[in-house]
């Protein structure tokens, strides 16, 4: 791929999104609630509170535990007073207010975002802050947790929830199909075997799919983790999966599992990749519809927050959770690639107030009792990224919720990059994987695409940014 192409395209989209932001600022002046709306909040200004924003990541029930939290703060003092809105994960709406000169106060956001904004000014560092909190301690985290936040110099956000993916499978298909349930697949030779017996046919098509290794949605970085690969530079903050032969092998080994329409010789697992893209097998992902609640998918890899999904969604099915098939020669290794953080916003008007919350939020209460940050953990069943709080009994004690966060006390822990391209990093490699699938490339080409375009990127976000970097 040309570099100064690429380049150049950044720096156009970069300039046309900037406009863009400015033109939407009227928007944000007319969307912000600057008064009271609620008789809560009403009350809380008859009180001389300061009323601060906080922008909510999370949706449904995840929002709603969060929300009890804050609710609690707001009872627990009479200085200032938390309001909730719920903007999601799209990193526009930020954006938009942050050139408004109107964001909020606090917001939540997946880390890959956080390391792609932070370099475009668009949060506070918050080192000094938390000097003065000690539970705040690089040391209380788990390392490549920290990292998530703490890159170029400063620490941007303070890390919240972080995941790890397991392997999950249905004991009733293992049963069926001759398997023991509780003996999953150890390795990707043994995880392949068990695909094969699990993937049953009939002359309508496929009933059950014993594993499909880009559900529920692309999984390329996980692969390249478990095959033993190393995706970037940490010290150039460049991509070097181009010539990794564990990248490449774990691309080839994903390509495996597409029909190949050209051989008369493909695996027994193998599917067509039209019939098993992102939402083609059925049925919502949050719903009881889910593929594998239903049983159309007999194994997956997934995260933590099943623990709660599944007993709300499908409480009947029996199901089991294990560590992530690796090649029999790689050292074990875990995923835990994205999470989620909280960050004040450049331009906050109450700084102060809203670390004031922070602290809060992320501090033992002074009962005793954990902090709200770990109960919210708690609440939505993802893991806590201090140590201490991940070994509560609540936590490793749970036979199911306990293997994952296992992986973390365990084995080391592979996160997704933090560059300034992390969002583009994880578009390109859904498409190169999707390229490779249907074989318009080879495991080599997506490899080198996905180095070069993504560095080229990286690159541009610098150069604009006014960073000199390789």
């Amino acid at each position: 791929m040309d570099t100064e192409l690429n380049s150049s395209l950044s720096l156009k989209r970069y300039v046309g999104f900037s406009i863009l932001s400015l033109l939407g600022a009227l928007f944000v002046a007319w969307l912000w609630p600057r008064e009271a709306k609620t008789p809560e909040e009403r009350q809380a200004l008859a009180e001389g509170r300061v009323i601060i924003t906080y922008w909510a990541r999370h949706t449904g029930h995840e929002y709603e535990a969060r929300k009890s939290l804050i609710d609690e703060f707001n009872r627990s003092q009479n200085r200032i007073y938390v309001r909730t809105v719920v903007i999601g994960s799209r990193i526009e709406k930020l954006l938009t207010a942050i050139a408004g000169a109107a964001p909020p106060d606090i917001c939540s956001m997946g880390t890959s975002v956080l390391a792609q904004l932070a370099l475009q000014g668009c949060f506070t560092p918050l080192e000094d802050r938390m000097k003065e909190c000690p539970y705040l301690e690089e040391k209380d985290f788990f390392p490549h947790a920290w990292k998530m936040v703490c890159f170029d110099g400063h620490v941007w956000g303070i890390i919240t929830t972080i995941d790890t993916t397991c392997l999950l499978w249905n004991k009733n298909a293992f049963r069926k199909a001759g398997l023991d349930p509780e003996k999953p697949p150890k390795t990707i030779a043994e995880l392949e075997e068990y695909a094969a017996k699990l993937t049953i046919r009939s002359a309508a098509g496929i009933e059950q799919y014993g594993f499909v290794p880009w559900q529920p949605w692309d999984q390329t970085f996980l692969w390249g983790v478990m095959f033993g690969g190393k995706w970037w530079d940490e010290n150039t903050g460049l991509l070097t999966c181009g010539s990794d032969p564990a990248i490449i092998r774990s691309l080839a080994w994903q390509q495996s599992f597409s029909i190949d329409p050209r051989s008369n010789s493909n695996p027994p697992y193998a599917v067509d990749p039209a019939r098993t893209s992102q939402g083609r097998l059925g049925g919502a992902y949050q719903s009881a519809n889910n593929p594998f609640y239903t049983g159309k998918v007999a194994m997956i890899t997934e995260g933590e927050w099943q623990c709660t999904f599944i007993p709300k969604y499908a409480p009947d099915l029996d199901w089991g959770v294990a560590p992530v098939p690796q090649p029999e020669e790689v050292p074990p290794i875990c995923n835990s690639q994205d999470g989620v953080a909280d960050a004040i916003p450049s331009g906050s008007r109450h700084a102060d107030e809203a670390w004031e919350f922070l602290k809060w939020f992320y501090s033992p209460r002074p009962d005793g009792r954990p902090s709200p940050a770990s109960d919210y953990c708690m609440l939505i069943h993802n893991i806590p990224p201090r140590k201490e709080e991940a070994l509560q009994e609540r936590f490793i004690g749970d036979p199911k919720f306990g293997v994952f966060v296992r992986q973390l006390l365990e084995r080391p822990a592979a996160s997704f990059p933090t560059i300034p391209a992390a969002q583009f990093l994880s578009d390109i490699m859904d498409e190169q994987r999707e390229q490779l699938l249907y074989r318009v490339v080879t495991p080599e080409q997506a490899a080198q695409t996905i180095e070069q375009a993504t560095n080229a990127e990286t690159r541009a976000a610098w150069k604009l940014a006014g960073r000199i970097n390789p």
